[in-house]
Parts: structure tokens; sequence; C-alpha cells
């Protein structure tokens, strides 16, 4: 009988390469099990496990870890302290429970509520004003005024914040602030501003700032995941202001770059109970990014009405069991009497969103899309393409917006309900990306973005049915390729 030294050694790394890869699939299938993912996208890991271990794993673990858990002890302290501050502050929902609703939110816009508090962990908060902003560089300039307003802390996160004229704006007025004793944090994502440097910051940071990186793009790191991203955009003033919504800080977001140019986008400034709870948001990702628990009762003061409007800010991310944002986007439209109008640069529903649109067109409801007619990512645009023929058939209204670019995330129901905010109707928002929306009820705020909604569609293109349907073989396959990659867009 030979012994090992005998085996040649290709034969040796052969089976050791087989073993090998067993022992992995043996090992990793029961945990892509355990995801609970839908059943098709759980076959399909398995299989490639199975017969691609090595690749197999390292895709599943570049792209296919979906899910975080984030520390829960110390975030809760942002959440009680927000919660100590609510009890001075009327409200209209606390929690799941429905008794808690007070009759300001009947029909579909009570319903919507609930599932907002059951799953965003937010009540519907009473006494704000919201301001919508559809102009980026006059956005800018309320943003930039409310930093400079500032005399407690300055509390800042965005997706991507470009070292750019705009980066320089925002970077010296936040230098400002900290040089006058005011407590500045800014928190970034790892992706979006992956070139941003702390040679850029460097003002910033000699003049006292703080500044973090949402999960840096390295690897070994404990919570490493490169597809899951802080897509937020948030900004929060002594607690009394607040803005979110679709903008970044670079040039192109203020129209400045003839390639994007004109930018169409939609943020909203919050005064009131409602800042506080982007506070609250912000300051769990800023444990998140650098194990600094802030509990400091001053970033929760007590605050006055500041106007009439009902809002509830919700957060979404791959750390919740169930994606708030997703529900209560399906929750709205399923709940439609009248009309949904969805702006979204980025279109890629999955199936219960699909259903729900087709679905609500059935009932008699006007739902009208609009999306980008040029987009800054085209593989995703591919992929909403390949939705438009089956929604154009069952009624739904597309139309494409030209010129420039689109990237506004909004939708209005009825007139009466609204979301604006940093989620996509595309899986990526409603999965993978830390997300945050501000739900707006009432018909001052609803009418207002009616008609901004209308004024854009009179100057977009409708996507007619029979062109479409005269569309070449190539651009349809590669527009079902695109679609097959979405989860991962």
């Amino acid at each position: 009988m030979p012994s090992m030294l005998d085996i040649p050694w290709q034969t040796l790394a052969t089976v050791l390469t087989t073993v090998g890869g067993y022992a992995l699939a043996f090992v990793l299938i029961p945990r892509i099990v355990m995801d609970r993912r839908e059943a098709g996208a759980t076959l399909a890991w398995i299989l490639v496990i199975a017969f691609l271990p090595y690749a197999g794993a390292l895709l599943y673990f570049l792209i296919g870890r979906t899910r975080i858990w984030r520390r829960r002890r110390k975030r809760g302290r942002a959440h009680d302290a927000f919660l100590r501050v609510l009890g001075g502050l009327p409200r209209t929902a606390a929690a799941c429970d429905a008794k808690a609703m007070l009759p300001e939110l009947p029909g579909p816009a009570g319903e919507i509520a609930r599932v907002g508090a059951c799953l965003g962990g937010s009540p519907v908060l009473a006494g704000n004003r919201v301001e919508v902003l559809i102009d980026g560089e006059k956005t800018y300039d309320r943003m930039e005024e409310a930093i400079r307003s500032a005399r407690h802390h300055v509390h800042m996160m965005s997706y991507i914040f470009r070292e750019d004229p705009a980066g320089v704006r925002f970077r010296d007025a936040l230098a400002e602030r900290a040089r006058a004793g005011v407590t500045v944090r800014l928190l970034v994502d790892g992706v979006g501003s992956h070139r941003l440097s702390r040679r850029f910051l460097r003002p910033l940071l000699e003049a006292g700032g703080r500044f973090a990186v949402f999960m840096p793009v390295l690897p070994l790191r404990p919570h490493w995941r490169p597809t899951l991203r802080n897509h937020r955009k948030i900004l929060v003033c002594d607690g009394r202001v607040g803005f979110t919504g679709g903008l970044n800080i670079g040039d192109e977001y203020r129209g400045r770059k003839r390639k994007f140019a004109p930018w169409r986008d939609t943020h909203v400034r919050l005064e009131g109970s409602a800042a506080l709870r982007l506070q609250e948001i912000f300051l769990e990702d800023w444990l998140f990014a650098t194990d600094e628990d802030v509990p400091d009762p001053a970033h929760f003061p007590e605050t006055p009405a500041a106007g009439e409007d009902l809002v509830q800010v919700i957060e979404s991310g791959p750390d919740q069991d169930h994606g708030a944002i997703h529900a209560v986007v399906f929750t709205a439209i399923s709940q439609a009497r009248r009309s949904v109008f969805i702006t979204t640069p980025y279109f890629v529903p999955d199936l219960a969103v699909l259903m729900a649109l087709k679905t609500a067109v059935w009932r008699g409801v006007d739902v009208r899309i609009l999306v980008p007619g040029k987009s800054d990512l085209p593989l995703v645009r591919l992929a909403g393409r390949s939705y438009y023929r089956e929604l154009l058939e069952a009624g739904v209204k597309i139309y494409e917006h030209r010129p420039g670019i689109l990237h506004a995330k909004t939708m209005v129901v009825d007139g009466a309900w609204t979301t604006i905010g940093s989620s996509n109707m595309d899986i990526r928002s409603f999965r993978l990306n830390f997300e945050a929306n501000v739900l707006v009820f009432g018909e001052a705020v609803g009418k207002r973005m009616e008609e901004i909604f209308l004024d854009d569609i009179a100057r977009a293109q409708p996507v007619e049915l029979r062109s479409l349907r005269r569309k070449p073989a190539r651009a349809r396959f590669l527009e079902a390729v695109a679609r097959v990659l979405s989860p991962a867009l």
C-alpha cells in the first residue's frame, strides 16, 4: 500500500481541495438556509456553494451577507432619551397598539402610521414645521444657515461628501462652528465617500471637529460588509432643526457639473420634535461607527411646537428583521384610494411592490411613476426598464425626466400622505442600505408635493407601450440580465 509520500502531489492537492470544498459547503449551506431569504435566492446560493465552493464562498463573503447585528444595549440609550422627551410632546402613536392612535389619523393614514410605528420605532409627532426644498443651491443655503446658527452641536451624516467647492463650503462652515466651541460630528459612508481624505478635512479636525467613517472599505473588520451601505443624509443642529432627503454634498447636487445638470432633487427641512428623531438615528449610527455613546440630554431638548405638521421619521436597514420603509411603502400603495405619484431615480421594485402598484391601478387608483431619462447608474436604469412593459400593460403611467438627472425620492398618496427621504424604490434601498425617510400626514404638504410632481411630469416624456413592444431583442436581453443582477445593484 503506497504511503502519503508515494502519492503524486497533484493527486494529493486535488483530494485536499475537494475535501476542503465539501467542508466549506458543509459549513456555509446551513448558514445560508438560516438567513431566511426568499426560496429562489436561498437555492441559488446553495447551488453556487455546492458546485463552486471556493468562488461561491468568496462571493458570499463579499455580497451574500445581507444582515448585520448592531449592539443594542448602548444604542438603546439614544432611543430612551428620545422617548423621555416625548413625555412632554403631543403625539398620535407611541407603539403598535392601535388604541394609541388619536382621531387625527383616520382611515388609510392611520393604517400607514401603525405600520411605521410598529416597524420603524417612531410615533407620529405633532407640532412640526415641514419645508419642502427642491432647489439644490437654495437647500444648501438653508443647511448652511442652520449650521452657522448652531450654539450647542451640529451632527451631519452624508453618503457622499466631495472634495470640491461644495465640500469646501460645508467643511469650512463646520470648522467655523467647531472653533466657536460648538460640538461638531461629521459621519460619512465608507464607499460613498471613499475619496474623502483627512488632509481635506484638516481644517475641521484642527478646529476640534469629530469625524468618522461608517463601515470603512477594509476587510477583516468585525462588521465589515462591502454591500451594506449607509445611504442616509442627515443634518441636525441643536436638536431643533433637521434636514434629510436626497441631497449629498457635492457640486453636482447644486447643478454645477455640466455632465449631470440640471440636477433635480428633493430635501426637507424639519423644525420641531421630528428633528429629535433624526438626532436619535444619527447617534445610533455614530455609536456603530465609533463605539462612542453620546447620552448628553442636551441633544434632546424640550421642543415647543413649531407648526401644525404631523411627521413620522422612519429608519430601515439590514439590522432590522423587517424593512420598515418597504413595509410602509407597500401599505401606502395598497391603501391608496385616489392617486399614487412616485418619483424615484432608481426603480427596481420587488414582487410585493410590483403587485401593489398593479392592483392599485386595477382598483381604479391613478398610479404614475417619474423616473430618469438618463441616469448616473446605467445598469440600474436597464434593470428598471425591464419592468416597464408589465406595468404599462396593467395601466400604470410612466414618465422619463428630461433634461438632466433626476435624484428625488418621494411619493405622495391621495394628496394627503407624503414620504421624502433617502430611500429609492429599489431592492437595494429596501434590504441592503441604511435609509431614513420622513412621512408627512396632511394635505398642506401633500398638495404641495402633488403640484411639484405634476409640474415635473409636464416636462417629462411619457413612456409608450407601443415603443416597448418594438424594442430590439438585444435591448430586452440586456434589461433581463440587469434585472437578474438587480438585488446586488
